[in-house]
């Protein structure tokens, strides 16, 4: 059906045509079967449409407006002291928000990162061949006495240490006392060295350990070894371990023990 047959439809359904355009719908029609149909369903229409009642029905209730047109008339209507109100409340519920998340403490750099034993646990064979390696830095990493202003301890005192690194990573500490051999110190005895995540601040990673320094006097010594996230060390043989050696940081902190 061309788009002047369904203007010629609308009109006859409003019984709108004039003569000539009846008789050229209607000549139409007969060529065409779809347009013949849609001619006999708009004769029920036509036949309402005649009746004023029934046309004042239809027209009401094709003037009234949509809901879009209604949203649009209420923006368009001029503002009141009641809409000027609640749009001041809405400015000062957005201001207030924003100066929550403005005041709101960053992350801090120093946010410890959970730290959880991960893989196979370090072996006394192990212990002793990671404490014969030479120092070495291939990660930064670090180890400090936290808060003390020398390396001086009493037998007995809480040692409280900071451990600072860049991670993922594997970390242990092993610890050298005088006249002993030496043993894992953090994580506890049997424990796989700790996995340490990546911070989400992007610094380092800082960990607080308490330990507690030996009964013996004299000089003593703790290994901080960091290794790649990827690399068990307690998987490996204990010979295996020189060859990895290359991967590992290695980091001493020697504090002396006196009796004061």
């Amino acid at each position: 059906m061309t788009r002047e047959a369904q203007h010629l439809v609308a009109g006859y359904a409003t019984d709108s045509l004039g003569e000539a355009e009846r008789r050229e719908l209607l000549r139409a029609a007969l060529d065409d079967q779809a347009l013949f149909d849609t001619l006999v369903e708009e004769d029920g229409l036509r036949e309402l449409l005649r009746d004023p009642a029934a046309r004042q029905e239809v027209l009401a209730v094709l003037e009234e407006p949509t809901g879009w047109e209604r949203v649009r008339a209420w923006f368009e209507r001029p503002a009141t002291l009641l809409d000027l109100g609640a749009v001041a409340t809405l400015v000062l519920v957005a201001l207030a928000g924003y100066a929550l998340l403005a005041i709101r403490p960053a992350p801090s750099a120093h946010t410890p990162a959970a730290a959880r034993p991960m893989g196979a646990s370090l072996s006394p064979q192990h212990v002793a061949w990671l404490l014969q390696l030479p120092e070495q830095q291939v990660a930064p990493a670090g180890i400090e006495i936290a808060m003390r202003p020398d390396a001086v301890l009493a037998p007995g005192e809480p040692l409280h240490l900071r451990l600072s690194l860049r991670a993922p990573a594997r970390v242990a500490l092993l610890e050298q006392r005088a006249d002993r051999p030496g043993t894992q110190a953090w994580p506890g005895l049997g424990q796989a060295p700790a996995l340490v995540p990546r911070p989400s601040s992007g610094g380092p990673a800082i960990h607080e350990v308490s330990l507690e320094t030996p009964a013996e006097e004299g000089a003593h010594r703790l290994r901080l070894v960091v290794a790649p996230a990827e690399l068990d060390l307690g998987a490996l043989a204990p010979e295996a371990l020189p060859g990895v050696s290359s991967q590992l940081t290695i980091v001493d902190l020697r504090y002396q023990v006196t009796q004061r």
